[in-house]
């Protein structure tokens, strides 16, 4: 259990941080097998590193993990945070990301 009460859970040999992770993830696993193509899901993958480049004397960086990349029968790729809590560090590292990228991430709330 971590700080903000979540257990780590085990669905189909992943662990996850989250039950809402994995509720998630397992909503994604459905969507696969969807026939409506605005709603398929091609591929998923979970905890994508991001090092984030920060102004020092060296270089340096500053990891953040983002909970899902989701490829949709569409084409377009999207990153996805599921997120029962938000906190300040985790705002300016999205942002951040968002701002390196030049793409957004979306937040699904639980």
């Amino acid at each position: 259990m971590n700080k903000y009460h979540a257990r780590r859970v085990e669905w189909n040999g992943i662990w996850f941080k989250s039950m809402l992770e994995m509720r998630f993830a397992q909503e994604l696993e459905l969507r696969c097998h969807s026939e409506n193509p605005k709603e398929r899901v091609e591929a998923w993958e979970y905890e994508i590193a991001f090092y984030l480049p920060t102004v020092h004397r060296k270089p340096r960086y500053v990891k953040h993990m983002v909970d899902f990349w989701v490829r949709w029968a569409s084409g377009c790729d999207q990153l996805i945070e599921v997120k029962g809590k938000d906190t300040p560090a985790g705002r300016v590292k999205r942002y951040w990301l968002e701002t390196v990228l030049g793409e957004p991430i979306t937040v699904r709330w639980g």
